[in-house]
């Protein structure tokens, strides 16, 4: 391949022409997107059940669900969660069901439809459990969000609703590229039953009764088929409402005094929803309009043409009523393709420079530099030819390649070099040259490739993270590898014009075997002179250099061990925005009046503040998120941090609710307890047991002086730290019969009191589907008081206090149950206040004091860590790829011993790794475990290409000699592939805010660093490794 490519120049150049005009083609071509598209072979189950704790929803739908679903075919993991609603009217069920990777997903659904549908009866009243594709939580709003818009005007929330629905909503959805569009806020339609208490009881009926009856007006009739002059014709029957009053001429029950109607039983009303969502901008109602986009679509394109849309609508809208643009996917990724487009620049104009002050010559550099562009095109035509899109993962994969992909083109090319001041001619010095490194560079390749392999068979929501990312670098050096072997020798041997150090210059056009051809002897520069120096004493001194090499592994990770924070996932995709945000948390059950009561006070003092341009606040029942923005030429002043300590003075005034004001400096964190950072996980088949269990470890846990907050109905996450309680009513069996009062009539008699919840469903009424609801007069007012003194009837003349029949209490509760393949699951979390070291020898000793029955575990984690199956992974790719470099290295040296010298400089890179990430003061997070890893297919390069020279120079010298001759003519090539790679990567780090900013930065950080220690060490530790492990025993 290479001689062809070198006497055949004209086809090589037709070949990359063509992959040139291919590249261009298929980058216009690709799909662009923010994040990859997500398809996991899991289906997710949900379920709410109003009015239910979390236990009782777990018991009566979860358990069962789960059940069934065991059942179908190619199921390989169940995974559930039944907790409370945030609004607390409630409980919510999500199961997620994981197949088997080859599992036919259409049919896996259908089947699981099918399951689910043959237990709905069994399942409460008014619980309807929802299927549907799984989406991580890391993905849910960017996977196909595309747009969001607030809708403001001095209008109420039901007249912004309508222009919303009926003006913009059909106009959006026709454009192309566009799958939904979605209305969030607006006041709608609701017809609202509302029942006399006395007259139900009367009557003897209950709420759901009512419901089932007006469900009827929308339920279809399909009593057969009729025939006529041959023919047959199907028969519908229809019992539409028409309008709000047929609602109340239902009839319900029908006495011999006459039909009792539901217009008899109290009043039909037709009005707005209660509101569970509120949004203002500048105190003005805002209705939020998200505009979602087709899966395949150009993000950029299909942004352009809704905004275009949305400009041109705005126009047309009433007036005072304003369309403005708060969210847009497109310009993360716009931001990003800018940014990635600068820094390759800045990145290409450093390689240019450090290419030239080693090569020396235009043309050389030209030629090197020209493999970055064909090798990073190639591997467009590889992504695009795979289905994969263009996005962040993917981008980051081409732009990690950039100095990687030089690395190639630059050891032939200073082969061929070498061959040329040898006194070659240019056809046989490139011939020569290129042919001479196939192995190492091929090797080389191999293992920076072979690392990449393990990461094929990762699982879940890791495959989905890093698997194009995988293929993007694993394309771009493959393609660096053709490259190297064709495109640079054949230019090489008509183009490139080398000088020696010294600016000799070495002409390709000088010919083989003329007395013109005697070889240039150039002098030697000033890097190699020193370099030589430092080698000789590190030969003459081994044990001091292993003492070196073991004390910089060891200083660097204690300084990593103790300083340098650890985290699961990286910190966003996108840097972080300027404002002020500032967050507001109630306890459960506070609702939506008091905390838009509290909001409503920030928002007067943010409009009495002129340097605030724009504030916004989007409130929920317990939760609400307010933001101030300022204009461009405060952001930089001392202005925003006054007003952010003005509100963060302002939020010290509340108690029992939790304040987090965050921007511009330190964040203030008020009215809540510290977050837990250690916790255990109990696991087992019985609810009761794992309960105890769990009540066992906490009191032994409040044992330890420096051990506070423990608490044994943790939630898995500890953002979740609000307490879930339920009130009960425990029948007394012996009072109930001293009355003669069976249970389940006063279980019924309670539940048709308290049926403070909206239960009911949609209708059609005059040709509008509107939802309805069923509820009790003074369902309101009804509280836990109003349940203790119940009055509850025994007979015709006397009532009896609940709490004389019944216990009535509170207790604390799970707010989050879950469970795996039906084995429980119960968090016990607590905050260790000292150092980490001493927080994990208490969590083990607690651990190891327990004896848990056979079938129960206990498992360790500290919050922000990974998951045990997470953690397995990663270790398991690490092991693979270590054990595919010793294959491919022994492979290539044909020996069992010089793979491990060539292994040495992995631990000299984690030198690197950790020192880096301590100076920086970065996160290391999930993925700069997987750019370490990465980084140890690139560090083994230069062993490689150290150790394989020393063997062949040994074939001409003795061994002594043969160290220090073949370290020496590697210096240069292994300083240039560094300082490429480096340099090319160093722009991704040197202009962002913080080294936690994106998933670029700690995978740059863990290459940069590691590459640049394995260097020093290479260069120095494995010349005496070789002598005293390979050469003596060879």
């Amino acid at each position: 391949m290479i001689d062809l490519a070198i006497r055949r120049p004209v086809a090589t150049a037709a070949i990359y022409i063509a992959l040139f005009a291919l590249g261009v083609t298929s980058f216009r071509l690709i799909p662009v997107e923010d994040l990859p598209e997500v398809e996991f072979p899991r289906l997710t189950v949900t379920a709410t059940w109003t009015g239910a704790s979390p236990e009782a929803l777990e018991a009566f739908v979860t358990a069962p669900l789960e059940t069934v679903i065991q059942q179908v075919g190619g199921v390989e993991k169940v995974v559930s969660v039944s907790e409370a609603d945030p609004r607390g009217t409630g409980s919510n069920a999500r199961i997620d069901v994981d197949f088997e990777r080859e599992t036919r997903m259409e049919f896996a659904r259908l089947e699981l439809s099918e399951r689910i549908n043959s237990i709905r009866d069994e399942l409460p009243e008014g619980v309807a459990p929802d299927l549907s594709e799984y989406v991580p939580a890391e993905f849910a709003e960017e996977e196909e969000r595309l747009l969001s818009f607030s809708l403001t005007g001095p209008y109420t929330f039901a007249r912004l609703g309508e222009i919303a629905e009926e003006e913009i909503e059909p106009f959006v959805r026709g454009l192309p590229g566009v799958s939904e569009v979605s209305v969030w806020g607006a006041e709608r339609r609701e017809i609202a039953v509302e029942l006399d208490r006395g007259r139900l009881e009367a009557l003897g009926l209950r709420p759901e009764e009512v419901s089932r009856r007006i469900s009827e007006l929308s339920a279809p009739r399909a009593p057969g088929s009729v025939e006529l002059d041959g023919r047959q014709f199907a028969i519908a029957v229809r019992t539409r409402a028409l309008e709000v009053s047929d609602i109340a001429d239902m009839i319900v029950l029908t006495r011999p005094d006459g039909p009792v109607r539901v217009g008899d039983l109290g009043q039909v009303r037709d009005q707005t929803e209660d509101p569970t969502f509120l949004w203002r901008i500048d105190s003005q109602p805002t209705i939020s309009i998200s505009v979602y986009r087709q899966s395949g679509t150009n993000v950029i394109q299909v942004a352009d043409a809704v905004k275009a849309a949305m400009t041109e609508l705005g126009a047309t809208l009433p007036a005072g009523v304003g369309l403005e643009l708060t969210g847009d996917q497109s310009e993360n990724i716009r931001e990003q393709l800018t940014e990635l487009r600068l820094r390759a620049i800045a990145a290409a104009i450093v390689i240019f420079i450090v290419l030239t002050l080693f090569l020396r010559s235009l043309g050389a550099v030209l030629v090197v530099f020209a493999t970055i562009g064909f090798s990073v095109l190639t591997a467009v035509n590889f992504l695009y030819i795979g289905g994969f899109s263009l996005n962040l993962l993917t981008l980051w994969g081409l732009a990690w390649g950039f100095g990687l992909v030089v690395d190639n083109g630059i050891v032939v090319l200073e082969n061929v070099e070498r061959h040329r001041r040898a006194g070659a001619g240019p056809a046989d010095a490139a011939s020569r040259g290129a042919r001479q490194v196939v192995l190492p560079v091929l090797a080389a390749t191999l293992t920076t490739a072979i690392v990449l392999v393990p990461f094929l068979f990762l699982q879940g929501e890791l495959r989905v993270y890093y698997l194009p990312l995988t293929f993007a670098v694993g394309f771009s050096i493959i393609a660096s590898l053709f490259v190297a072997f064709t495109f640079v020798p054949a230019l090489a041997s008509r183009v490139a014009r080398m000088r020696d150090s010294a600016g000799a210059v070495v002409d390709p056009g000088l010919t083989t075997g003329a007395a013109g051809s005697a070889p240039v002897r150039p002098s030697e520069p000033f890097y190699i002179m020193g370099y030589r120096s430092l080698l000789g004493f590190a030969l003459r001194h081994p044990v001091l250099v292993a003492l070196v090499c073991l004390g910089s592994l060891g200083g660097s990770w204690y300084l990593f061990d103790e300083h340098v924070s650890r985290g699961s996932y990286w910190s966003g995709f996108g840097g972080g925005g300027s404002g002020i945000t500032i967050t507001i948390s109630f306890p459960r059950g506070a609702g939506l009046e008091r905390t838009d009561e509290l909001v409503r006070s920030f928002e007067a003092k943010l409009a009495t503040i002129d340097e605030v341009e724009r504030f916004e606040a989007q409130v929920q029942p317990n939760y609400a998120r307010m933001r101030a923005e300022f204009p461009d030429e405060l952001e930089h002043t001392s202005i925003p941090v006054a007003i952010k300590d003005r509100m963060t003075a302002y939020s010290y005034g509340f108690s029992g609710v939790d304040v987090f004001v965050r921007g511009y400096g330190p964040s203030f964190y008020g009215g809540g307890s510290s977050p837990p950072n250690y916790s255990l996980q109990v696991l087992g088949y019985n609810y009761l047991t794992v309960q105890e269990i769990a009540e066992e470890i906490a009191s032994r846990l409040t044992r330890f002086s420096r051990i506070r907050d423990v608490d044994p109905n943790a939630n898995s996450t500890w953002y979740q730290r609000d307490r879930e309680f339920e009130y009960y009513v425990e029948p007394d069996r012996e009072a109930l019969a001293a009355y003669n009062l069976p249970v389940q009539q006063l279980l019924d008699y309670v539940s048709r009191n308290v049926q403070g919840r909206p239960s009911g469903s949609r209708i059609r009424v005059g040709g509008e589907e509107v939802r309805y609801a069923v509820k009790v007069d003074g369902y309101r007012e009804f509280d836990f008081h109003d349940l203790s003194d119940l009055r509850v009837p025994i007979s015709s003349r006397e009532e009896l206090r609940l709490a004389n029949v019944a216990e009535v209490g509170q207790r604390q509760v799970l707010a989050s149950i879950r469970r795996e393949d039906q084995q429980y699951e119960r968090t016990v979390a607590w905050e260790f206040r000292g150092p980490v070291r001493f927080g994990d020898v208490v969590r083990d000793a607690v651990v190891d004091a327990m004896e848990l029955p056979p079938g129960y575990r206990i498992e360790k984690s500290r919050y922000g860590g990974w998951t045990t199956e997470e953690t397995t992974q990663m270790w398991v790719v690490l092991a693979f790829s270590i054990l595919l470099i010793y294959m491919v290295t022994a492979g290539l040296f044909e020996s069992l011993l010089a793979p491990f010298v060539v292994l040495f400089s992995l631990p000299f890179a984690l030198i690197g790794v950790f020192l880096i990430f301590f100076y920086t003061d970065a996160t290391f997070t999930r993925t700069a475990f997987i750019g370490t890893i990465m980084m140890g297919g690139i560090v083994v390069n230069n062993a490689i290409l150290v150790v394989y020279h020393i063997g062949e120079v040994r074939k001409r010298m003795p061994t002594a000699a043969a160290i220090v001759q073949g370290t020496l003519e590697r210096v240069r090539p292994i300083l240039m592939t560094t300082l490429t790679t480096v340099f090319g990567l160093l722009p991704l780090v040197l202009f962002a805010p913080s080294q936690d900013q994106n998933i670029w930065n700690a995978l740059a950080l863990a290459t940069i660093g590691g590459l640049i220690s394995s260097t020093l060490f290479v260069l120095v530790a494995i010349p005496v490794a070789y002598r005293y492990i390979v050469a003596r025993r060879i």
